[in-house]
């Protein structure tokens, strides 16, 4: 294998000890990629997360001596307790074994190759994690308001929840965040396009750090190193935008960093596994998410009655329960947006949810909360009347009658005003 150009053949010492640190900490923080790529191969990798995971909690307890134990370790957050003290220990880790490894390769004058094959493997990680923007083509990360949130007042929305229905409001705006990651994604799988993959990626990245720490989203950690590693594949780069960009001055062509691969088997197989990889990603991100939209995207199952219900009467074990806002028992409202659960919103704003078992032929729904007595269950025959439904059966072991009006989901305003070319004045409520 032959180098195409001459690089550099003598580093600085503070050159050498930087790539030593930057070489470990990055190979610790994204293995086992790309093996976890490999199906069989990740499932025996389990071995791996299970060190780390005990190592961490050791650390914690006996070096840290935090006040509670960290036993959470996938929660949809990535930054937990244990997600600091990884960090932690993989900067410390990656520290000795840079001093290490100083010491026992200091004869050696340069990583030119290393560095290069860093770069490789940094560029098909970020591409993976890039093109899972596929999330938000699809409409599946931040999905549309569900019935439940148009209901919920907008002071006691978290941060996170108003991010995500900013951003899922818009399908088009969605599509376009999706797209703009899926493409700097793609740029990175090619050499000749790294840098301006990098660049994409990077104004990207930088735009979702900002916005999780600015909502309060627990993926601060994982897209501020997302960025910083785009950052790290345009370093070599900076001094010719700069002049380009900055000084308006012309500037030489990039250098060839390609290995030329002697053997014609080496070349071929090189070609195989990347398109294999490319093909493992872009493939299973589609069909991946192209499944998801029928579980729980814009396609998912509904239920038969769905919509939002409003209690206009309320009769339990014989009494016209009224509508008082200080009420914890009589119903509000009825949410049935999925087949498998339901929403009961009482007259105080209390929010409960059930699961339902629904029977369309007897007419039937059946609530229950989850892991909860049978005081908490409810049978209820429906009729389906032009204003809403008719439901009478047993509620908290009483009779129950409760007359419910649908609501006309356009009457929201949020669903209501459509997009206009042409206003005259702000519509802004």
């Amino acid at each position: 294998m032959e180098r195409s150009i001459d690089s550099p053949t003598h580093w600085t010492a503070v050159q050498l000890l930087a790539f030593r640190y930057f070489a470990v900490f990055i190979i610790l923080y994204i293995f086992p990629f790309p093996l976890s790529m490999i199906p069989l191969v990740s499932s025996l990798m389990q071995w791996y997360t299970a060190a780390w995971h005990a190592v961490v909690v050791w650390v914690g307890e006996y070096v840290l001596h935090l006040p509670e134990p960290i036993t959470v370790f996938q929660s949809g957050s990535g930054d937990k307790t244990y997600d600091f003290v990884l960090l932690l220990v993989l900067a410390v880790v990656s520290l000795l074994v840079a001093i290490v490894w100083n010491v026992i390769d200091r004869q050696r004058y340069e990583y030119n190759r290393l560095y290069d094959g860093l770069r490789v493997m940094v560029r098909y990680y970020l591409a993976m994690m890039m093109v899972y923007g596929m999330s938000k083509v699809f409409h599946l990360q931040m999905p549309s308001p569900s019935l439940v949130q148009l209901l919920q007042p907008f002071g006691d929305k978290s941060p996170m929840g108003l991010a995500w229905s900013y951003v899922g409001y818009s399908k088009a705006f969605s599509l376009f965040t999706g797209i703009a990651e899926v493409i700097g994604g793609l740029l990175l799988f090619f050499r000749r396009t790294t840098t301006l993959g990098a660049l994409f990626v990077a104004a990207v990245m930088f735009n979702v750090a900002i916005m999780n720490f600015c909502f309060d989203i627990p993926v601060k950690l994982f897209s501020t190193i997302l960025l910083l590693l785009a950052v790290m594949l345009l370093l070599p780069d900076v001094g010719r935008l700069l002049r380009v960009l900055v000084h308006n001055k012309p500037t030489e062509p990039a250098p060839d960093r390609r290995y030329h691969l002697r053997k014609r088997w080496m070349r071929v197989a090189a070609v195989v596994v990347k398109v294999v990889f490319m093909g493992l990603v872009i493939i299973g991100q589609l069909y991946g998410r192209a499944q998801a939209v029928k579980q729980y995207g814009d396609k998912r199952p509904r239920s038969p009655l769905y919509g939002i219900y409003d209690a206009e009467l309320f009769v339990l074990a014989g009494d016209t329960v009224p509508p008082l806002i200080t009420d914890s028992v009589r119903w509000r409202h009825l949410i049935l947006d999925n087949p498998d659960y339901a929403y009961v919103k009482t007259m105080n704003d209390s929010l409960r949810r059930f699961n339902a078992t629904m029977d369309t032929a007897a007419k039937t729904l059946t609530l229950r909360l989850p892991q909860g007595s049978e005081e908490e269950r409810g049978i209820l025959h429906y009729e389906e009347v032009p204003e809403g439904l008719l439901m009478h059966g047993v509620w908290r072991r009483e009779s129950v009658a409760v007359r419910l009006r649908k609501r006309d989901l356009t009457s929201f305003r949020l669903i209501n005003t459509k997009f206009r070319w042409i206003q005259e004045y702000p519509y802004n409520r």
